[in-house]
């Protein structure tokens, strides 16, 4: 089944990828017919839910009766409707309805055919300027598919061309009235001229009568098409082609040329005459349209297909190509710049660092825009390439370090370069991509802003990435995974304030594994949210249970933010645990505020309306981290464990005691991660700090074991008091 579901979706992908609908279509409706068939086994309907939302364009399945049988999420995003508006059962109609009232857009059918075997495409014009096109297919037995994509951009561009087409046939029709007429005798001397040969030529009739005919010789054609020409009118033919030829200015100018010879009495030439047409903008068009199809219409470099074609890259198979290095960009943190300042200003950083990339090429260099904010080079390289391509990967990461002064604004931003050498690393594009992105990913995964040079042992990471993501999903539905927890102290009393909630999975052959080892893949897979909805519930049913001054503190990802349903998640945990939910701390990194602020802040104010605590995690680690402060409502910060490691060192308490006034000043208490020491513990007593975390009072522990009423002596004469998660 696995197997025919990635058989669908690659054929879905592909027809909506290439607009050959008929090559696909028969595979999908037969399949689909076949998933809805089976649909009534569970594991029937969620494979062909994978299926569905696996396509890139919105699809909705309608039974014979136009009801709904599935459909995916970009579908219903596409026209801003709910899920319940596309629920399994609700008719056509009702949906057409929908997509009407919702936000006011209305539909207008501006293009509609019938295809084979009873398909129909139509393309709809939604109020707010958007086109939709919409194919539908009928199925075997009855119903039908709809595949839905927005085609905005390729009907704009259409209607552009056609623009573009209008004005160029305008201009062939004027341009048509003046036709340039020349004589001459079969050595190429000119015996008449018409005005219009004088005005286009620049030459008057005086200086062009009796001069041979290559007065206005150009030096862009061939000498092979002159000889063809001669060999052709010698013969008594008629020549008919395209010349370019240069004014007497030294501009040179196209004109639509047929030679006629004029022929004697024994049946050989004794004259020419050349009748031309002016086609120099039709040329000019010709050329502008040649450069758009192959270039970035934003930046002026290359587009992706252009690049590869000149490189010569996998265009003869047989041919030994080049030795190229290709290095593959990609900026990092571009989408916060859109989010900050706007797509504007977006456009013009674009086109900053298409400039810069320029300045760093050479001649013989190629300069790509391969889509939003990933661009490419590619550079013929001799002997010592693999060290020449990790030279200019540097110059190009040290390039874009560089801040770029944009619209009155300074921009810092960094770039990650994925490296790789042909034929080395492969010898057609597709190839020479991919490994270019697994040596992008592994800068990525170091921190970004770097670059690599692919290495084979990259692929095998992937390799083993996906079998741990294959091994992940299953422990999920396994429910593989447990909570240990680590207690945070009130640092004046000793006393166990909170305890954190970490994680742990236990491996049915590795044991037990870190977090280190998984969180990571989930958050890159989209896995972290089943599992993050696990950890709140599980970590609020076994805090419920804790004694009642002990607080728990759980960790939200970034995603999971992203998702924007953190707050039903939430509500819906201490609902079933029955936890106060004074009792619950939300902790959060700062990438969880580097997007959407707006939606996140709309959360926050949500979690602390319940009374939540927030709780902002590995503070002084980020950029921005103090202006995080003021703009979200945050009760405590966690000062990252580097800080506390690095003491006694005097950088490091400078960050601690600021961080400390300033929390102190804006009523957040403060925590210190790390501490395993006790000069570390007074050390940050001293500055303030009003709860510790750290191996000091203990590693973390699974919940049986948690001693949660505990207090931690800090001489001899003091009473360890204990009592287990259980007890009340």
């Amino acid at each position: 089944m696995a197997g025919l579901v990635l058989l669908l979706a690659a054929a879905i992908v592909l027809q909506i990828g290439t607009g050959g609908l008929a090559a696909y279509v028969a595979l999908l409706c037969a399949g689909l017919v076949w998933l809805v068939a089976s649909a009534d086994r569970p594991t029937s309907t969620t494979v062909l839910n994978r299926a569905i939302e696996s396509v890139p364009a919105g699809l909705c399945v309608f039974a014979p009766d136009l009801r709904v049988i599935a459909s995916n999420q970009r579908y219903a995003s596409i026209y801003g409707l709910t899920r319940a508006d596309i629920k399994p059962g609700t008719r056509l109609r009702q949906i057409i309805e929908a997509r009407k009232a919702k936000r006011g857009i209305s539909e207008r059918v501006i293009d509609a055919f019938d295809g084979f075997d009873g398909m129909a495409t139509s393309v709809h014009e939604l109020r707010d300027g958007r086109f939709i096109s919409v194919s539908r297919h009928p199925m075997t037995g009855g119903g039908l598919i709809e595949v839905h994509r927005d085609v905005t951009s390729e009907r704009l561009a259409e209607m552009r061309a056609n623009e573009t087409m209008q004005e160029l046939i305008e201009k062939q029709y004027a341009i048509d009235q003046a036709v340039i007429v020349a004589i001459t005798d079969v050595k190429g001397i000119i015996n008449y001229v018409n005005d219009n040969f004088c005005t286009i030529s620049g030459y008057s009739r005086e200086e062009l009568i009796g001069q041979n005919h290559r007065i206005l010789k150009s030096g862009v054609h061939s000498k092979q098409l002159f000889r063809d020409m001669y060999r052709s009118l010698a013969g008594g033919h008629v020549w008919r082609g395209e010349l370019c030829n240069r004014a007497k200015s030294g501009k040179l100018y196209w004109v639509d040329t047929v030679i006629t010879p004029q022929l004697g009495p024994d049946g050989k030439p004794v004259a020419y005459m050349a009748i031309r047409v002016d086609i120099t903008a039709r040329k000019e068009a010709e050329a502008k349209l040649s450069f758009a199809a192959a270039h970035d219409s934003l930046t002026g470099l290359l587009n992706r297909c252009a690049l590869f074609d000149q490189a010569g890259i996998g265009s003869e198979p047989d041919v030994q190509p080049d030795r190229l290095s290709v290095h593959l960009i990609d900026l990092d943190g571009f989408k916060r710049i859109n989010d900050t300042f706007g797509h504007d200003v977006g456009d013009r950083l674009l086109e900053a660092v298409a400039s810069r990339l320029r300045s760093l090429a050479t001649d013989r260099d190629l300069v790509a825009r391969l889509g939003g904010d990933e661009f490419a080079m590619i550079r013929r390289v001799g002997d010592g390439a693999a060290g020449a391509a990790v030279d200019l990967g540097r110059r190009i990461v040290d390039a874009m370090a560089a801040p770029f002064d944009i619209e009155g604004h300074q921009i810092d931003i960094s770039a990650s370069v994925g490296i790789v050498l042909c034929p080395e690393h492969g010898s057609n594009s597709a190839d020479l991509l991919k490994k270019a992105d697994l040596a992008l990913y592994d800068v990525k995964a170091a921190g970004r802003r770097g670059h690599r040079l692919y290495q084979p042992a990259m692929l095998e990471a992937i390799k083993g990435e996906k079998v741990l993501e294959a091994e992940l999903r299953r422990a999920i539905s396994a429910q593989e995974f447990e909570l240990h927890y680590q207690p945070i102290l009130d640092v004046e009393s000793r006393t166990v304030h909170t305890a954190e909630a970490l994680v742990r999975w236990r491996h049915p052959v590795d044991g037990l594994v870190a977090p280190d080892r998984f969180i990571a893949l989930a958050e890159r897979t989209g896995l972290i949210q089943p599992l993050s909805e696990w950890i709140i519930q599980r970590a609020c049913l076994d805090a419920a249970s804790w004694p009642p001054h002990v607080q728990l503190a759980v960790n939200v990802s970034a995603t999971q933010f992203k998702r924007g349903n953190l707050f039903d998640v939430v509500l819906q945990a201490l609902l079933r645990s029955g936890l106060n939910p004074r009792r619950l701390q939300i902790e959060v990194t700062e990438t969880v505020l580097l997007e959407q602020q707006s939606e996140q802040l709309q959360t926050f104010r949500r979690l602390k309306s319940i009374g939540a605590t927030l709780v902002l995690d590995d503070f002084g680690t980020g950029f921005s981290s103090a202006s995080y402060l003021t703009n979200f409502p945050f009760d405590k910060i966690k000062i990252d464990k580097s800080f506390i490691q690095g003491l006694p060192r005097r950088d490091c308490a400078a960050v601690i005691a600021s961080a400390v006034v300033l929390a102190k000043g804006l009523g957040i208490s403060v925590t210190a991660e790390g501490i395993e020491t006790e000069p570390q513990l007074d050390h940050v007593r001293s500055m303030g700090i009003d709860f510790a975390q750290g191996y000091l009072f203990g590693r973390p522990v699974p919940y049986r074991q948690l001693k949660c009423a505990t207090v931690f002596p800090d001489g001899p004469g003091r009473v360890l008091q204990t009592a287990t998660a259980g007890a009340n």
